[in-house]
């Protein structure tokens, strides 16, 4: 069984622009568990290698500038933490390309994901979140 995300105050930052953003990506990891699940995963990462382009290009620039905004400490941290994700997922395409479209790389690119929402979304994020809402 491929995890799956449910939306809950446990991810939510309290900055609702963040949040929607944040929404949109825990509906392309469960998209990307669906696709695995019914054997379709290598073919959905094609999808969301697009996604997580503009994605992450998008919400991590909103993300930072709400951070330098309202002067959080973690800013930098998380300037750092985003151009690590970044390079991660540069890896991950290189692998995608090179493994002919495997599954298992888009099992590994799922775990990835939800490694980084549980790891960054609700820490990292959360301060910021919890930062912002204190100084608005």
């Amino acid at each position: 069984m491929i995890q799956r995300f449910e939306w809950t105050d446990r991810l939510s930052t309290g900055v609702p622009t963040l949040d929607i953003q944040h929404k949109e990506l825990v509906a392309a990891i469960n998209d990307l568990a669906d696709a695995i699940e019914q054997g379709r995963g290598a073919s959905r990462i094609k999808q969301l290698i697009v996604f997580m382009k503009y994605y992450a290009e998008w919400h991590f620039e909103n993300e930072e500038s709400c951070a330098a905004k309202y002067q959080c400490p973690l800013a930098e941290v998380n300037h750092r933490a985003h151009e690590q994700f970044i390079g991660l997922f540069e890896e991950l395409q290189q692998q995608y390309r090179h493994s002919q479209a495997d599954e298992s790389v888009a099992v590994m690119i799922h775990g990835k994901l939800a490694d980084w929402l549980v790891n960054h979304i609700m820490k990292i994020d959360k301060e910021i979140g919890q930062h912002i809402c204190a100084h608005r």
